[in-house]
């Protein structure tokens, strides 16, 4: 973060023009070796550095511009001197400055506003749910233009008789869909038999089904039965059952009484009717679930079913749940399962569209429609480019290389042969021809291994990927070029990198592994520093207490009493450390009533007056005190040494500040270097007619 933030900074602050300009009405204000700063390029910068407003004096604009350019100059003297020792070559720049460059040119690579078209999409479609049926005509993993063609064929005879000749869709699906969950069947996982669902899929929202089935199921009205609609799965004809306005996930409390297998529908209506009854007179709901719901599992929590999408919920539920409010309660209805009433505790609302974005562009990066807007990208700048396809021309030539084509390219290890008619052309745009050739050597380098399929398919596929990446790898060339404020945006951002590189290397991280160089300047600087000076006092200890403080953990260990005699004979005596200390106290030690181990910590610490909290101020003198600890069961004794007078800090206890101290020195050195090393003219006469 600290790094994105100056190399920022260091952007705005050494940014180029956005426009050449004319000298005569763009005057120099400065030349740095054979760099001629214009006076529009100076201004642009110090108004992104500087915050000065319309509102600040004469005298305040003048003062921050003349202030503006002596760093100024010293930025552009580092990039002069970066680029001088090839900064911008090292592997880490590269990549970093590459990383930064693809991100920026990401939405110059795409048609945005179809872009934004989809999210807005996603957002709308995101606050509803639809319920559909479908019946579904499979197709293989590889189908052949003939196993598409009958399967399409078979899908549009379905369709036929949905439509013209009204058949029942639920009694089509169980009879004709090939999906095995339109009839009943056994689980291939748990063995169980299940109950088909005639084609009826429930409630579903954005990103639960493919895009084509989702996109059809969204923009038809309730009733529609849709034309055969193409997935990876095969042919599905779709009819939309339901559309709600619903969003997220929903906490319920139900009433649930009978199940599939209860015949007896009058004792059913009975209990829920009274239990609906008991409601409409007040009575509490947690109660009437007790007393009346038949649902074993949640009873015990009050019938509540926390947090489940409309995809979970059964498709009544999720119908009631939209009709209802936060609070309320439904009337009694019936599903394959029972009786029910719910009673609606939570509802999710949907954030905001821009805080939602992040989250649909990470989405729709997984489904189809995520190629739109690059899709559309490359057809715009085919026509730009003036873009050629050669595949009817050259014919023979693309026959040949289908023809070459073997199943091992599904394995990744297809070898591109030598083709007889390879040199051929497949296509060209602007500058740029591209051979049956290079086809065959895209395919080589880009192969995977995959699932087989039809491999004309393939090599149409091929050949589109390979003229989507060529197209916009020309047009990622040319965005300096093309669009001005990118140029701009990238060359800051390099320059801000370049500055970050250069500073880290020369002044920040130099003071810090320069230990040398900071053991002398230390040795020299902290002989100026006044301690009555209150403004250096960083560099000074105040008075200090010299403190041996003994923790022992628990009483049973060695008796407070005595540990207190044994201290105060022994603590003043020359030559006293803290582990004879330890050694002593030991010999007290009640070995059978310890269980700790160690039975106690000793340790010696130097504090500062009013900035510690070893030791209150009444004993900041020499003596020995005791405290007990917060627990109750040990106790602290303080043994105040001696006091000791101000002063100077040594290199450990203050290297935060002389490191500081340091880089500002060696950046001071180094901007002098700079200057000398480079001719610096600055027209001072033209800085000063300058206003803003």
């Amino acid at each position: 973060m600290k790094k994105t933030f100056i190399v920022l900074l260091f952007g705005a602050l050494i940014g180029n023009s956005l426009e050449a300009q004319d000298v005569n009405t763009d005057p120099i204000v400065m030349e740095i070796g054979d760099e001629k700063i214009t006076q529009s390029e100076f201004l642009k910068n110090f108004r992104q550095a500087n915050s000065v407003g319309d509102n600040a004096t004469a005298d305040q604009k003048r003062k921050a511009l003349n202030e503006y350019v002596d760093l100024f100059v010293n930025f552009r003297l580092k990039i002069k001197e970066a680029l001088a020792e090839r900064y911008d070559t090292v592997p880490s720049f590269v990549e970093e400055y590459s990383t930064y460059r693809n991100e920026l040119a990401a939405p110059y690579l795409i048609d945005s506003k179809l872009l934004e078209e989809i999210l807005q999409e996603v957002y709308r479609r995101n606050q509803q749910a639809v319920r559909a049926s479908h019946i579904m005509v499979a197709l293989p993993r590889n189908p052949s233009p003939d196993d598409t063609l009958k399967a399409y064929q078979k899908a549009m005879d379905i369709y036929e008789q949905a439509i013209k000749k009204g058949a029942d869709f639920k009694k089509l699906a169980i009879a004709l869909s090939e999906d095995p969950s339109a009839k009943d069947h056994v689980s291939p996982t748990s063995g169980q038999e299940l109950k088909g669902n005639g084609g009826d899929l429930g409630y579903f929202t954005v990103f639960d089904m493919v895009y084509p089935f989702e996109e059809a199921a969204f923009t038809m009205e309730v009733g529609e039965v849709s034309k055969p609609v193409r997935s990876n799965f095969g042919y599905h004809i779709i009819k939309l059952v339901d559309k709600i306005s619903i969003y997220g996930k929903s906490s319920i409390q139900h009433i649930w009484v009978g199940s599939m297998s209860d015949k007896d529908e009058n004792r059913m209506m009975s209990r829920i009717n009274d239990a609906y009854r008991r409601l409409s007179e007040g009575e509490d709901f947690n109660k009437v679930v007790r007393d009346c719901s038949e649902d074993r599992a949640t009873i015990p929590v009050n019938g509540l079913i926390e947090d489940v999408p409309v995809q979970r919920m059964v498709p009544e539920y999720v119908s009631k749940i939209a009709e209802l409010k936060v609070g309320e309660f439904s009337k009694p209805f019936k599903t394959d399962f029972g009786w029910h009433i719910i009673k609606v505790v939570k509802k999710d609302t949907i954030a905001p569209f821009e805080d939602m974005k992040p989250f649909y562009k990470q989405r729709i990066s997984r489904d189809q429609r995520s190629k739109q807007p690059q899709n559309v990208f490359v057809e715009n700048m085919k026509e730009k480019y003036g873009f050629i396809d050669y595949t009817s021309k050259n014919k023979q030539a693309f026959d040949e290389l289908l023809s070459a084509l073997t199943d091992s390219v599904f394995r990744g290890t297809w070898e591109a042969p030598q083709l007889k008619n390879g040199e051929m052309m497949a296509f060209s745009f602007a500058d740029n021809q591209y051979t049956v050739n290079d086809l065959a050597k895209y395919i080589e380098e880009t192969q995977k291994k995959s699932l087989k399929k039809y491999k004309a398919t393939y090599l149409k596929e091929q050949f589109d990927a390979l003229v989507g990446r060529e197209i916009i790898a020309y047009a990622n060339a040319g965005l300096e070029k093309d669009y001005p404020e990118f140029n701009e945006l990238v060359k800051d951002y390099r320059n801000g990198l370049l500055i970050f590189a250069y500073n880290d290397e020369k002044v920040w991280s130099k003071a810090i592994i320069d230990t040398t160089g900071l053991k002398e300047f230390y040795a020299l600087e902290s002989k100026k520093h006044d301690i009555s000076n209150p403004d250096e006092s960083i560099y000074f200890w105040k008075q200090r207490a010299d403190v041996m403080t003994i923790s022992v953990f628990d009483s049973n260990c060695i008796d407070a009493a005595k540990a207190m005699k044994v201290v105060e004979k022994n603590a003043f005596k020359e030559g006293m450390t803290k582990d004879k200390m330890y050694d002593l106290l030991m010999k007290k030690l009640k070995k059978k009533k310890c269980t700790i181990d160690p039975p106690m910590y000793i340790r010696n610490v130097k504090v500062e007056k009013d900035n510690n909290e070893v030791i209150t101020p009444e004993q900041f003198k020499k003596g020995i005190y005791s405290v007990k600890t917060t627990n109750g069961k040990g106790y602290i004794i303080i043994v105040v040494k001696g006091l000791i007078e101000p002063t100077v800090k040594d290199l450990r206890d203050a290297r935060g500040y002389y490191i500081n101290d340091y880089q500002a020195y060696l950046e001071k050195q180094l901007v002098e270097n700079l200057r000398n090393k480079y001719k610096i003219t600055v027209y001072r006469d033209i800085i000063d007619k300058i206003t803003f």
